[in-house]
């Protein structure tokens, strides 16, 4: 789904890590966040949906816990999944699509290096509403 993806931070303030290249389709680009674990990226939505899967490509800064969080207003969020990867990778979390919401949100717990968290690409999937 489209939307507009901001971070907590971006890694040592560099444009080629920022937020916005979490979700531009391009494999070959990255955001990358500050070197503390309670950092965060979200994606804003075009369009209130409700939302069913939430996908992760991690690179090797990975998530050793992290959280899935949505919000219908960007202030209020509700963790709709925790996360305990094995390994960095690819990961798919599939949510119950009860609610409409416009942010959805990857809360770092605990970073599994000392960089900071590392994502190639954040997509959401679901079904906008009107």
């Amino acid at each position: 789904m489209d939307g507009t993806a901001t971070a907590s931070s971006v890694e040592q303030g560099l444009d080629r890590l920022a937020a916005r290249h979490v979700n531009d389709g391009l494999m070959g680009t990255r955001w990358a966040s500050g070197y503390s674990d309670g950092e965060w990226v979200q994606v804003e939505l075009a369009a209130p949906a409700k939302v069913a899967a939430v996908t992760l490509a991690w690179e090797n800064a990975c998530a050793t816990e992290y959280k899935i969080q949505t919000s219908a207003d960007g202030t209020d969020w509700t963790t709709v999944s925790t996360q305990r990867p094995d390994a960095c990778g690819n990961d798919v979390v599939r949510l119950t699509a009860d609610e409409a919401v416009r942010y959805v949100r990857m809360q770092g717990v605990q970073r599994k290096t000392t960089w900071g968290y590392s994502i190639y690409e954040m997509g959401v999937y679901g079904s906008p509403v009107s």
